[in-house]
Parts: structure tokens; sequence; C-alpha cells
């Protein structure tokens, strides 16, 4: 089918005119996860939809952002002024608002293959809609549901030499494969409409990522939309994380390949990363101090502890904040090239041919990424790239990034010589003592966020010489006032198969359990379980026959406390180094210490029980006296012109006490 000249439009509901009048009513529309939907575009359709009973839109998608909507009292009076702060410059995605609220008309549905983690956990339609897939099967997934429209958002080129050209910038992870696919598919009889919305505040990135403007059909161009990019603030990363992130760093090899994903954990990662690198004395020292390398001999096998004289070449589909740390840091450096010849030659210590092209080597890059997402200083950074230094950064297809299988972009040779000492980290939120990790799901079938490429790089890593996979998690979680472990016996869903386990680190260690026997593997994860429900755990596997009758657990095993924890961080933190928020933050001074004292109220009212205390605590003790006038102000509680508005300033109070002390 011929493709004609986009037409170009600063109206919205012009562009969606002509998607309607090339496809017409029945619209199966495909959006990019998280940052790469066109807002303006969106709530345009959106609406006629609304409008139009005759109109039937499914939307597929992933990750749909929404700012959060806080609950009435403390919380709205803390959030209210920061997510006005954060969000209140950015237009709100009306259907994925909708879609919360159980608004949605009949006429329109909406399928995700990712949720925002938690937010959908108890919503029907959304749970009985959602699409189970791997990253790399989105695509394949995708096609299957006949979409006829695919929007995303896209950076201009500042550029006047290429005044016909735009960036995919954060999502060219599925695009770029759905872009070809679907043009190739196209007949008169079966139309396709590409949309492309442009934003200038979206950094713009060459390479995989840039794409002629006749690429798409319609084009939305109007600089006085130009709206703030969606940000997600850093999460504190408290002693917990900081030692998951500290034993993770430690399996770090020189010269080799790094994925991670998002979260406190994968910040947790990048700080000790940076500190090993560039205070490699204070580094060490937690090392020695937690004998690594004779507890947990695979971080000497495998690892390293010296600074990154080689660099670190990063491949993750998520192209975190972190990133751009180890990038300033110097370790981010080891740079590959779309040649599998030439890499092998430098992989080999192979010294060039002088007569080789000097195009060949300028190829190289540091980073290859499938979409990025995070906080506003991230999008900040990205903008503030040099032109040579975004040439290093390469935003391509997840099917290059996630799995070995020949692609366009690279075949299995390039991609095995590229990610040399593969390391692919990411979180889970349990794990069974046979080694299954469980990370987007709960027992009962709900999904709480989705696979997404954890499946890809776990698999990947048993596929490619020298990789690992190393999955991590917090050793307990405490929900209603009741901690439990991470680690458990077993569980009736599962993420990542028993057959795949690899790496698991928790604060306590590190638990190696590649080609392990199931006795190892189940004494290796209680080892470095919470002492609490250690000896739970060993009378299960003992049941179960998969541990000796006669096992003892060793009494070095048996110190894992959280109080331990804190103890081997406290001189550390002493120095300022494990800080919580190393990478900045959001909040003021002030709204932190709110944070703590109503974090603090959260977990003293986490029972009937505790509820009960507080109030009284807060009746008998809760007066504020000038230390708190700037917090009171903060949170409008200056005044209290009724019973409701005391009881928040007395119930505020008392938790800035509790946390003080």
């Amino acid at each position: 089918m011929s493709q004609e000249p986009p037409k170009r439009t600063s109206e919205s509901h012009v562009c969606v005119d002509q998607v309607i009048q090339k496809v017409g009513k029945k619209i199966t529309l495909g959006l990019p996860l998280g940052l790469g939907k066109p807002i303006h575009f969106i709530n345009a359709l959106y609406q006629r939809a609304k409008d139009d009973p005759e109109i039937d839109l499914h939307i597929v998608t992933a990750l749909s952002l929404v700012a959060p909507k806080p609950k009435p009292g403390l919380e709205a009076r803390f959030m209210g002024p920061f997510i006005e702060r954060i969000y209140g410059d950015i237009p709100e995605l009306e259907y994925a608002r909708d879609v919360l609220n159980h608004q949605l008309p009949d006429n329109v549905k909406v399928s995700e293959f990712f949720f925002q983690a938690g937010n959908y956990l108890n919503h029907k339609e959304q749970q009985q809609r959602y699409i189970c897939t791997n990253y790399t099967h989105a695509l394949r997934d995708l096609l299957a549901l006949d979409i006829n429209v695919v929007a995303q958002i896209v950076a201009p080129d500042t550029d006047p030499a290429h005044p016909d050209q735009v960036s995919l910038s954060c999502n060219p992870d599925l695009s770029l494969d759905l872009f070809t696919e679907l043009r190739a598919a196209e007949t008169d009889t079966k139309p396709v409409a590409l949309v492309a919305e442009c934003n200038r505040n979206l950094p713009f990135f060459g390479n995989d990522a840039a794409l002629p403007t006749s690429t798409f059909d319609v084009i939305f161009d109007t600089e006085s939309t130009d709206y703030p990019l969606f940000s997600v603030p850093q999460a504190p990363i408290n002693a917990t994380d900081h030692l998951i992130g500290f034993y993770a760093s430690t399996l770090l090899k020189d010269g080799g390949t790094l994925q991670v994903g998002i979260g406190s954990l994968g910040s947790a990662l990048i700080y000790s990363t940076c500190l090993r690198h560039q205070n490699n004395s204070a580094w060490q020292s937690l090392y020695h101090h937690l004998q690594v390398a004779e507890r947990f001999p695979v971080a000497k096998k495998y690892g390293g502890i010296a600074p990154f004289t080689k660099g670190l070449y990063g491949c993750s589909e998520m192209m975190v904040d972190g990133f751009i740390y180890l990038f300033e840091a110097g370790v981010l450096s080891r740079k590959v090239y779309p040649d599998a010849e030439l890499q092998q030659q430098i992989n080999d210590g192979i010294p060039l041919p002088e007569s080789i092209n000097d195009s060949r080597l300028a190829q190289g890059v540091v980073m290859h990424g499938g979409f990025y997402l995070g906080p506003r200083n991230f999008y900040q950074k990205l903008a503030q790239l040099t032109p040579e230094q975004r040439k290093l950064i390469n935003m391509t297809s997840v099917n290059f990034i996630n799995d070995l299988n020949d692609h366009r972009f690279g075949d299995q040779r390039l991609k095995a010589a590229q990610r040399v000492s593969s390391r692919f980290i990411n979180s889970a939120m349990q794990c069974t003592l046979d080694g299954a990790a469980v990370s987007d799901g709960l027992e009962d079938g709900r999904v709480l966020s989705g696979v997404g490429g954890q499946y890809n790089f776990v698999a990947m890593a048993h596929e490619l010489k020298g990789a690992r996979s190393i999955l991590t998690l917090r050793s307990t979680r405490t929900a209603n006032g009741k901690t439990n472990s991470n680690i458990v016996f077993s569980y009736g869903h599962c993420t990542i198969p028993r057959h795949l386990r690899d790496i698991v680190i928790t604060e306590y260690g590190i638990a190696d359990l590649r080609g392990k026997s199931d006795e190892n593997v189940y004494l290796a994860l209680i080892r470095i379980a919470d002492s609490r429900f250690q000896a739970d755990l060993l009378k299960q596997a003992k049941k179960a026959g998969k541990v000796d009758a006669n096992f003892e657990m060793p009494a070095d095993w048996q110190h894992n406390t959280p109080a331990a924890v804190a103890q081997t961080l406290r001189e550390f933190q002493q120095q300022d180094l494990f800080p919580p928020f190393p990478f900045g933050c959001e909040f003021s001074d002030e709204e932190l210490r709110i944070g703590k004292g109503l974090k603090q109220l959260k977990a003293d009212t986490a029972t009937p029980l505790g509820k009960a205390k507080t109030l009284i605590q807060a009746f008998l003790f809760g007066s504020a006296g000038h230390k708190y006038a700037s917090l009171l102000e903060r949170m409008q509680l200056e005044k209290t012109p009724d019973f409701k508005t005391w009881l928040d300033r007395r119930l505020l109070v008392w938790g800035l006490k509790k946390a003080d002390a």
C-alpha cells in the first residue's frame, strides 16, 4: 500500500478525524508502555469514543501512568501539595483515571500486559483483561489483536539539518518493530494509522531511535501544548536495601555487562557500584567486614573488588536513571560495536589493524536501552547531554536487547560478543526454598505488576557464557502489623521457575543456586533468610525430605536480624555513606521529616490495638511546641477549627515525636 506524506496538524481533534477517516470506527489502539503515550491525542480519541457510541475502542498497552490520589486526612494534607508540584502541569491520562474509577464507557476497553505496581490488584475488570506475556512476546501478541492504530510521543530533531526526522526517544522498545510489521501487512482493506505527537521536553536520541517523519500518517505538533514528562520520584534506600545492593555490586565484573531494574533495590546497587569505583577503600572496608569472599565464594569467582578500569556496558530493557550516574562516575564506559568480528577482536585484546575504518569505531555505544522512565532530574540530565554523549546511548528495540535471537540490528553472534560477563539483576517479592521466584503476582492469581522482561533476562543468563542472573529481595515484609518471611517453603504462583534458579540476594548475603542439589539450594536460601523464620523453614525442609534430618544449623547463620543490618551500616552512615537519597529527592527536608512521622503513625496503627493505643497517646502527649511550627504550617494544621482537624494535628505531632525519638 503506497504511503502518502504525513498530515501535520496543531489540533488534536483533527488527528482523531484523520485516524477515523483512514481506519474507520473500530479501533484497536496500541500505545507504548510508560512515558511514550501521546496524552493529547489519546484524550481526544477517548473523548470522541465517549461522545460517539458507534466507535469501538480497544486500548492495548502497559504501564498507564497516573498521579496518585491520596486518602482524605493526613495523607491528603501531606501528598496533595507534593502531587500538585510534581504533576500539576501534566495533563492526566483520562482513560487510565476512568479505569481506576470503574467509569469506562461500554464501547471502550483497556488491556494491559504490565500494571503500575499494585494499582489494579483489587480491580476485577482489569484483572480479567490482563494479558500475560513476556516482553519479547508482546509484539507478537499485539499483532494478534489486529492493532490498526499506534500512537506515540516523539522528540523533534532540533538540528536544522534534519527537519524531517523525529526520535522515538523514551520508547523505541516495541514501536520500532511494530511499525515495520504493521506497514508490511497493510493493505487497502486493512489500513493502519501511525500517529506521532511531538513534545520538545522529550530528549532527542539518534541511532536506532531516529526515524523519518514519513513513518507516520499523522503528526500532531504545536509547541504551546508541550507538557513536562511524567516522573517517578526517587524512593528512599534504607539499610536493608543498601546491603542488598552492596552484595550485588560484589558480583559485577570489570569489563562486563549490566542490566538492572527500577526501584530502591536497583538504586542501591547503583550507589554501591559507584562507591566501589570512586571510594574503593570504603567499599572494600565493608566487603572485608562482611567477609564476603570467605562466606560467599561466588563473589570472588564471578565478581571483583577493584574500580572499573575497563568499565561496564549497559544492556537493559529499561534505562533507569542509575545508568546516568554510572556514566557520570566513569563506570558506564565499555563501548560495544555493531560488528561481530570487530567486537570479538576487541574482546580478545587483539590489536586492531591500522587500516580499520574509523567510522566503524565511531559507532561504539556504552548503552542499549529499550525505554526510560524516572525522576525529573533524570530527564534534565538526559536533556543536558552533549551530542557526542548522546551518541553513546542507543535507545532501540526490546527484541534486540531482551533475547539472543537474530534481529535486524544484530544477530546472535554479535549479541553474545557484546554481552560478555553479563549480570542481569532484577528484584523479586518472594522466593521458595526450591529456588522459584515470585515477582509479579499473588497465589490467588491476581496480578500485581507483570512479568515484563524478567523471565527474558533470567533465561538469557543461562544461555550466555559467563553470565549470571541475580534476583534481589528483602528477606521479610510487614503488613497490618505482622512480619512475614519472603523466603517461603512453597507458593502457588511463580514468575521464574525453579529450573532457572541462579543467584538470590537478601540483606543477609548471597545464595548461589545454579547447578546445586536441592538440599544445598534449600540450605543456601535458609542461610540468607531472617533468623526469626529459619527454624521453621528448616523444619519444613526436613519434613519434606529435602534436608537431612540430622542437619544442625550453624551458629553463624543465626544472626540475621534487622538490628544486625542497622549495626553493620551505622559506622559508614556516620561518615555520610549509604544515605537514604544518594541521587537526590523530590521532597523538601521538612517533608521528609513529616513523612517519617506519618510512616511511624502508619506502623503504630496497623492493628486495632495499635490504633487505640496511638489515639490515647496522641490525646495525652500530642501537644505541639514551637519545634513543629513549620511542619504544621506545611500540613495546614496551624489552626484547628474542628475536632477532626484537632485530632489530625495531635496524631501528627505524636508521630513526629516518636520518629524523632
